[in-house]
């Protein structure tokens, strides 16, 4: 029970964090915004003087409409409250807290707001969406043909639902409303945020993107990076002004300058709104590009293709140890040697006698490849898989039959999906196959006779530095690479290389491959290669 004197604290979501499984949070899509940030988004909401009708699309436990009852207690009887919320178990929590306060006017809907009422205005609207993928989401079906009927979009099975909630606001805003969300900065640096930007650049309705610093956490419990998108729905259309926010108190300080709207425009960098270029990642427009230090770029794709690794929808089925290997008699000639973990390979070269330790500490080292079930002990394998659903599983369901393999060929070269320290690649000399830990880089014809001079590249500082500019920032400090941010990354054009440096080059990376199989320090060599690169390509 939450009493009357916790509802303007965080009390109600540190209870609920503390009594609702996490597994469950996380697969509703369930973070919790501190108060402190609700202030700052609530007060740009409500310091619309014609902010009458206050909407909450994601109503959770209701912290902004808490915020602005605890900061403008006198003008409550202003404002009409509409919360929609689809988790019943949040509904029974928020109506008990609200039952608290005296004098409300509050609607709480057990809706989906998605899909329901597209129709009526709000003066204002802040929100903290569910963070949940396309596929995680029901019904899509009906979601798509909703959002193509009313907005024209067709939307990528990749965007996430935050985003939709974004655009059906921007929809709902009434003349000289406002809006405010809390989202992950993800889809401003994705392929699938592009149509997102396009209708947001489109709208005109776009005023702030606060972007905070990925090493501050935001959300307990979730590992996501934050911005904060301010819309108002006036004349004030031309620009938009991204702001950079490093620690906590800083929100304090820019608070006020906020609510001068549109009075002054200087703290952060100002864009023009037609300026702004959805095909590209608008990290451009808040953070330096460790790229502009450089000359002579071109993109990776001139050297090389980048694919995910393969995805089998259920590693632990169809991975194989050499002891589960012997227990269900699964012949060799049925299973591909494969790099399942990112762990697995710690050094930038992976050769056959690591993947023979690795067979010998029992790790699974094998890739199920079903291609004749005549064979008993397979069949017997594959009916144990549909005995425990494998097959009805999200990926496996979408195959034919489900216990195939993508096409994904042995890549020469592979390199980390996820990390904190930067990109790292790893020369694939055993020539096994990767699961998604790894991308696969599969290098061009005509660039394969130069393949260690791009691998002498590509361990370097130099390259990670510029590679970064195509990242996707998660919480504490973690990065992400798809496979089309590196694909349109930057990397130095090997053709500035003369043959003299050429040569010096290749010697330092046979000489750190040798000294890193033996276990040796390589920091010596590695900032050897790394000089002879900055004198050739920095400005």
């Amino acid at each position: 029970m939450i009493n009357s004197s916790e509802i303007f604290t965080e009390a109600p979501e540190k209870k609920y964090l503390k009594n609702v499984p996490y597994e469950y949070r996380k697969k509703s899509g369930q973070f919790f915004t501190p108060m402190y940030i609700a202030d700052f988004m609530t007060e740009w909401v409500i310091s619309n003087e014609s902010s009458n009708t206050i909407l909450d699309p994601a109503l959770g436990l209701g912290i902004f409409f808490r915020s602005i009852i605890k900061n403008h207690p006198i003008e409550l009887e202003k404002f009409k409250f509409v919360g929609y919320e689809i988790d019943a178990k949040m509904i029974a929590i928020v109506k008990n807290i609200f039952s608290n306060v005296q004098g409300i006017n509050i609607q709480i809907l057990n809706k989906d707001y998605l899909i329901e009422d597209w129709d009526k205005k709000y003066d204002g609207i802040v929100c903290n969406p569910p963070y949940l993928k396309f596929h995680d989401y029901e019904p899509k079906d009906i979601l798509l043909n909703i959002f193509n009927a009313r907005l024209g979009m067709k939307l990528s099975g990749f965007t996430n639902i935050y985003t939709l909630f974004i655009l059906k606001s921007i929809w709902r805003l009434n003349t000289g409303g406002r809006a405010a969300y809390i989202v992950p900065s993800e889809f401003l640096n994705s392929d699938y945020g592009k149509k997102v930007k396009k209708y947001i650049k489109k709208s005109g309705t776009l005023r702030f993107i606060i972007v905070i610093d990925f090493n501050l956490g935001v959300f307990e419990d979730a590992t996501t990076t934050s911005s904060i998108l301010l819309f108002a729905n006036d004349k004030h259309n031309e620009e938009v002004e991204f702001i950079n926010v490093k620690k906590i108190e800083d929100f304090k300080l820019i608070q006020n300058y906020i609510l001068s709207y549109p009075l002054t425009r200087k703290k952060g960098r100002v864009v023009k709104i037609k300026e702004l270029d959805e095909a590209r990642k608008w990290r451009i427009y808040y953070q330096e590009l460790n790229g502009n230090k450089y000359k002579n770029l071109v993109l990776f794709s001139k050297y090389a293709r980048i694919s995910r690794g393969i995805a089998t929808g259920a590693n632990n089925y169809f991975m194989f140890s050499e002891s589960k290997r012997m227990n269900y008699g699964v012949k060799m000639q049925f299973l591909l040697p494969c790099l399942a973990k990112a762990p697995y390979a710690r050094r930038h070269f992976f050769t056959n006698e690591d993947f023979e330790q690795l067979k010998k500490a029992d790790k699974p080292v094998y890739l199920l490849n079903a291609t004749d079930l005549t064979n008993e002990n397979l069949r017997k394998y594959i009916e144990l898989g549909e005995q425990k659903g494998i097959h009805k599983r999200y990926l496996t369901s979408h195959r034919t039959p489900w216990y195939s393999l993508e096409n994904r060929p042995p890549a020469p070269i592979l390199v980390t999906v996820f990390n904190r320290t930067g990109l790292r690649f790893v020369r694939n000399e055993a020539g096994v196959y990767n699961l998604t830990a790894y991308h696969c880089v599969y290098v061009n014809p005509d660039i394969m006779p130069r393949m260690n001079l791009l691998m002498a590249y590509l361990i370097t500082d130099v390259a990670k530095e510029i590679f970064e500019d195509s990242r996707r920032e998660y919480g504490d400090g973690l990065m992400k690479f798809e496979p089309n941010d590196l694909n349109n990354a930057f990397v130095v054009d090997l053709e500035k290389i003369d043959k003299e440096k050429e040569e010096g080059i290749l010697k330092l990376f046979y000489e750190f491959r040798e000294m890193e199989i033996n276990g040796k320090n390589t920091d010596k060599v590695k900032n050897k290669l790394n000089e002879i690169f900055l004198d050739i390509f920095r400005k």
